[in-house]
């Protein structure tokens, strides 16, 4: 308690302290930075961590980057003091350096946005995405929640609190199928917006502007697949949040990014929680033909009919648990993803243009990344390694020699982990 409570206080401190150095109005970013960074410094090291990560969502706010309401959201998360007096003056000075002739104010109809949950057992979870995205200030907009046969009430859940709810549709499986069959059911069953947007079921928003503002990035750069932002990353086990900006060019042209993507400077967003997707573009790619329907392969498919927008802007929130990350991957699932990838590489080369070698070697990348994780962290007995050499050998030979080699004495080291004796010693 005594640690939490130093914390609060020193992050009173210092918001106290921004507020005077904006007494002025507008700070250079360099110069507000270097303030908070001096401050921070004075502080207990044990606090400095958190501070920092404070000092970046201030600054941000100070750019005009973020709504205010991201800033209230991360000081009552972590601090506890959204609405504490140091906050309110803050905000005040903040809101004083905005350029207020801004708006997105939109006049006549509006495109319709559909929201594609699915969940599993996460009823709580749950309730928090759906009313994050009725909290959104867009007018035309429509949830489609998909339970995949849940067990803890979910389905009580939706009736009592959004049965009245019209603009959320309720699906139930009778047995689970799993996220990227029930995406695609969704979306061939009610995703017929302008506009389409995936949601995890444990993610939410937290600019309730964000769609507004998505719509109007779209229509006034005709050519994009798919607008997306920045979050902060919930790390569950600690409630901390971290600031993950994307970093990538406003308007990112579709060949540069698709042949890099996930390499330095090319990261993927988080999940799809921020992605509005146009739906002409996921028609044209055939998402209607996806073998597995999740975010990685929606984005390279996305990318082959049109460029990536990003918006500068922290607008929700991506959950970490210990499941997000699985290093419980199946063999089976890892080769149904590996043959997504191969189907996205001869959709670029018959349709879209793109030199076969060029592709091969973007499909070796790909799946060597893919099969080195999976060999590190999923495989556990010698049949998963001959099984994925086997793969290998058959579809990407020219990485065989080099993932063998590599993975040579790990494989000796689970051969000897399966000699019974061997196994009894280790555990003394």
């Amino acid at each position: 308690m005594e640690q939490e409570e130093y914390m609060r206080q020193a992050c009173r401190r210092l918001m106290d302290q921004v507020s005077l150095k904006l007494e002025g109005g507008p700070v250079a970013e360099k110069d507000l930075l270097e303030k908070c960074a001096a401050y921070i410094q004075q502080e207990k090291p044990e606090a400095r961590e958190a501070l920092t990560s404070l000092s970046q969502v201030i600054v941000r706010q100070a750019e005009g980057k973020d709504a205010l309401e991201v800033l209230r959201f991360y000081l009552d998360s972590q601090f506890g003091l959204g609405d504490s007096k140091e906050a309110g003056l803050l905000e005040t000075k903040l809101a004083a350096l905005r350029d207020r002739s801004k708006s997105e104010a939109r006049s006549g109809a509006v495109p319709k946005i559909s929201v594609i949950i699915t969940t599993y057992n996460r009823k709580d979870f749950l309730r928090q995405a759906v009313e994050s995205i009725l909290a959104q200030d867009y007018p035309n907009k429509e949830i489609v929640v998909i339970d995949d046969a849940s067990t803890d009430g979910t389905e009580v859940l939706m009736e009592e609190r959004f049965g009245d709810e019209e603009r959320v549709i309720y699906m139930r499986n009778e047995t689970n199928r799993g996220p990227g069959a029930n995406r695609l059911a969704a979306f061939t069953a009610h995703g017929d917006g302008e506009y389409v947007l995936f949601l995890d079921d444990d993610d939410y928003l937290i600019d309730s502007g964000y769609f507004s503002r998505a719509v109007a990035f779209h229509e006034s750069r005709p050519g994009l697949s798919f607008v997306a932002a920045n979050v902060f990353l919930e790390y569950s086990a600690s409630q901390r949040l971290k600031l993950q900006e994307i970093g990538l060019s406003e308007v990112t042209d579709r060949r540069t990014y698709f042949l890099n993507f996930e390499r330095p400077g090319y990261g993927k967003p988080a999940s799809t929680l921020t992605t509005l997707f146009r739906r002409e573009a996921l028609i044209s790619m055939d998402i209607l033909q996806m073998n597995m329907v999740n975010d990685a392969s929606i984005y390279l498919r996305s990318l082959l009919v049109g460029d990536a927008g990003f918006i500068d802007a922290v607008v929700g929130v991506y959950r970490i648990h210990g499941n997000n990350i699985t290093f419980n991957l199946s063999r089976d699932f890892l080769v149904r993803n590996l043959e997504e990838k191969r189907s996205i590489r001869n959709l670029a080369i018959e349709r879209y243009s793109y030199q076969k070698k060029e592709m091969n070697s973007w499909f070796n990348n790909t799946a060597y990344d893919t099969i080195v994780y999976y060999l590190w962290n999923s495989a556990k007995t010698k049949d998963d390694f001959m099984y994925m050499y086997q793969w290998i050998r058959s579809n990407c030979p020219d990485i065989y020699g080099k993932i063998k080699q590599e993975f040579r004495v790990r494989l000796i080291k689970k051969q000897i982990l399966q000699v019974p004796f061997i196994r009894k010693l280790i555990r003394r």
